[in-house]
């Protein structure tokens, strides 16, 4: 009898042992079957895990095959309910290694993401005409309203428009030239949507013309003597060489060409084809003047006829 308990106790044992052999495998191992991700790219760049379970808590990493480049993209990321995680599109094009790992499992694909083609570029530009300098913030190419900060670089120097300036409806503002005689490098910078602009610009000032001389004669002379006051090279007194410099760079004086043209003044004395030709011959006409005898005796005829001048014959007192 005692036996017969032993032998009934390990066979009960035994099927236990046996029932529970299943459950304990499933919980060590976790098959996710074929695991894959691919990488597409339209609007957006899509990387999308599957797996034959689940993929909440599949994760997917991100970087750059050269490692001298760059990728605002580039690290790790939790996969959507919908086992896929959206990257940005670059700024230049790159090529990315892309690892999906669920579990103990990974996978791993390679592609080249392309940056977008812009409609047109975002930034500040800036112009100088003289005594106008234009600012234009444009956004893909369009002008946008927004306020410019501008500020001189250095921070000893100065220029009359520096502060914040709002641009109009076609993204534009028209500031002053520098005062002075020195070119005064300027800052400026705003913000479209999230993006922030800055770009920077040497502003010359408004008597400065493009070859780099001043715009006018007496300028022109300062500069001269601001910059030869001081030479002591030359054998030739300063004097000598200012009054050489006024001469040569006198706005009074005549250029070579400057005088009448050739065809101008008196004509000449050979006019004998003028008097030749009777077309251009001047004069009273031919049958201007005194009358001949010809025409008096016409006028007798008139008379005679009785269409003369006068009062007519039967006129006057009766005889």
């Amino acid at each position: 009898m005692k036996s017969y308990r032993l032998l009934a106790a390990a066979l009960a044992a035994v099927m236990v042992c046996t029932a529970l052999a299943p459950m304990g495998a499933a919980a060590a191992t976790t098959d996710h079957g074929d695991l894959s991700v691919s990488v597409s790219q339209a609007d957006d760049v899509i990387v999308t895990v599957d797996a034959n379970e689940s993929t909440a808590n599949a994760t997917v990493d991100v970087a750059t095959v050269d490692e001298n480049a760059t990728y605002a993209g580039a690290g790790e990321y939790d996969v959507a309910d919908d086992g896929t995680v959206v990257l940005p599109t670059p700024e230049e094009n790159v090529t990315v290694a892309v690892t999906a790992t669920l579990g103990n499992e990974t996978a791993e694909t390679t592609a080249t993401l392309e940056a977008s083609e812009e409609s047109g570029s975002t930034g500040i530009d800036v112009a100088q005409d003289g005594a106008d300098v234009s600012v234009t913030v444009t956004e893909d190419g369009e002008g946008v309203a927004t306020d410019v900060a501008v500020s001189t670089v250095d921070e000893n120097a100065s220029y009359a428009d520096s502060g914040t300036h709002a641009t109009d409806e076609n993204g534009t503002l028209t500031l002053s030239a520098p005062d002075g005689n020195e070119s005064v490098e300027v800052a400026f910078s705003a913000t479209v949507g999230n993006e922030s602009l800055e770009t920077t610009a040497t502003l010359s000032p408004a008597e400065e013309t493009n070859d780099g001389l001043p715009g006018n004669f007496g300028a022109l002379v300062g500069q001269f003597m601001e910059e030869n006051a001081s030479d002591n090279e030359s054998d030739e007194p300063f004097g000598v060489r200012l009054a050489g410099f006024v001469v040569e760079h006198n706005p009074g004086n005549a250029p070579d060409h400057a005088g009448p043209p050739g065809h101008a003044g008196p004509p000449s004395d050979d006019g004998n084809d003028v008097d030749d030709d009777d077309e251009k011959r001047q004069g009273p006409p031919e049958h201007a003047g005194p009358p001949d005898e010809d025409d008096e005796d016409d006028e007798e005829d008139v008379e005679d006829d009785g269409n003369g001048g006068g009062p007519p014959a039967n006129a006057g007192p009766d005889n």
